[in-house]
């Protein structure tokens, strides 16, 4: 599903055509209308999405999902471990919370859509489709529906699915904290006293684990700073010696061309038949 993009994006999509059943360029409203549309057109038992920039991260996966998915037939939602590729090229394995977590850990995190597989019938009967009025966390908000069905069944697969660029729009968190937290506010499960005082703990660990991380931020600040004075004072007493030494070879050569041009002179006068006393002895001119 794309959005009518006017990059390459069709271009590539009809060089491996005969590897894509189905593609669809046409202006939408944002990504969840896509989601929504390509949901409408899959006839397949289980959903999955991947977006732009994400992959599953090999050959195997889908094989091996279907697999735990046989094995595991009462699974309704099966998610797995997301692979995280940061803008500085790094990468690191995120795990998901354990089913028995999932309630406690959308208080403050999300589960990963992209390295997830939803059974069809909870988009076209047990839970609908993405809420398209928010612009950023409507899988936040789908999650949330998903969780307090108890006909549901969620199944953790402990294996890497996807691997997913943290540059995407819902990494944004100034602009997906207010949608996510006016979602929590309007779930009736977060609601009573428990999970509000559920609610409260977590914002509390949450600005706490903040602190710690810009304090620990701008104590490497420092230490790069003092590290940063170390190597430059070390620079300047290496270049100062350095021209310390410049000047002495400088200082050198002068001598050494006023030797060769006094020895010069002698050789001169002997050519002329003239005598001379002149002895010259430097046991270190060729070093120097």
């Amino acid at each position: 599903i794309d959005g009518n993009s006017q990059d390459k994006t069709k271009e590539i999509a009809h060089k491996y055509s005969d590897q894509i059943s189905r593609f669809i360029s046409e202006p939408d409203g944002g990504i969840y209308e896509a989601m929504n549309k390509g949901v409408r057109y899959s006839s397949g038992e289980f959903i999955g999405f991947i977006n732009s920039d994400d992959y599953y991260l090999d050959d195997q996966v889908i094989q091996d999902t279907v697999n735990f998915l046989l094995a595991n037939p009462s699974c309704d939602f099966v998610y797995g471990d997301l692979e995280v590729r940061e803008q500085s090229g790094s990468t690191i394995v995120v795990k998901p919370p354990l089913p028995e977590d999932v309630a406690d850990e959308l208080i403050c995190g999300c589960l990963p859509h992209q390295a997830s597989f939803s059974r069809a019938n909870l988009f076209f009967s047990k839970i609908g489709l993405f809420n398209e009025r928010y612009r950023i966390s409507s899988d936040y908000e789908w999650f949330l529906r998903l969780i307090q069905n108890e006909t549901v069944k969620l199944c953790y697969y402990p294996r890497t699915i996807t691997s997913y660029y943290a540059g995407g729009i819902s990494s944004q968190l100034r602009l997906s904290l207010p949608e996510s937290y006016s979602i929590q506010n309007q779930c009736p499960m977060y609601q009573d006293s428990y999970w509000l005082n559920r609610r409260i703990l977590k914002y509390q660990e949450f600005v706490i684990n903040l602190r710690e991380w810009l304090q620990n931020a701008e104590n490497g600040r420092n230490t790069l700073n003092l590290n940063y004075t170390a190597l430059e004072n070390k620079y300047q007493a290496v270049e100062t010696e350095y021209h310390a030494l410049k000047l002495e070879l400088e200082q050198a050569r002068a001598k050494i061309a006023e030797i060769a041009k006094i020895v010069e002179m002698e050789t001169g006068m002997n050519q002329n038949g003239q005598s001379s006393n002149l002895k010259l002895n430097f046991p270190n001119l060729e070093q120097v």
